[in-house]
């Protein structure tokens, strides 16, 4: 990764954390806040909540669900100013992007994740990761 001629501070607010949930990844709620504090934000996938033993497709079987509920958790204990809301979705087989974030966001708010805190991970943190 490059950084350009970007401040340290500044550097650090665009590292985002791809899949930082998944199995490749598996960061620690513990690890989460470490990075969270060093101002790099973590990406939170619609994908995770399709994986598992009875997924769709056969080369998502292997990896581990991530539920629903430790996803709310690690919201409510790292911030959601911490995160971005993706899907890692596009693949003949599954739910269209807009389809499995709209399956994410709606399994969010009924583990307690309000309006706003959507916002700020689907909106506020990815519009200011693009425009700087």
């Amino acid at each position: 990764m490059h950084t350009g001629h970007a401040s340290a501070e500044q550097a650090l607010a665009r590292i985002v954390v791809t899949h930082a949930q998944f199995d490749v990844v598996a960061m620690s709620e513990a690890e989460m806040k470490e990075a969270a504090a060093m101002g790099a934000k973590m990406e939170l996938c619609a994908l995770g909540i399709l994986v598992g033993s009875e997924a769709p497709l056969e080369w998502m079987r292997h990896s581990p669900k991530v539920p629903l509920a430790h996803t709310a958790k690690c919201i409510r204990s790292v911030g959601a100013r911490h995160f971005v809301l993706g899907t890692d979705l596009g693949q003949s087989g599954n739910p269209t992007p807009a389809d499995g974030l709209q399956m994410f966001v709606a399994g969010l708010q009924a583990e307690g994740i309000g309006r706003e805190e959507i916002d700020t991970m689907g909106r506020e943190i990815p519009g200011g990761l693009l425009m700087g």
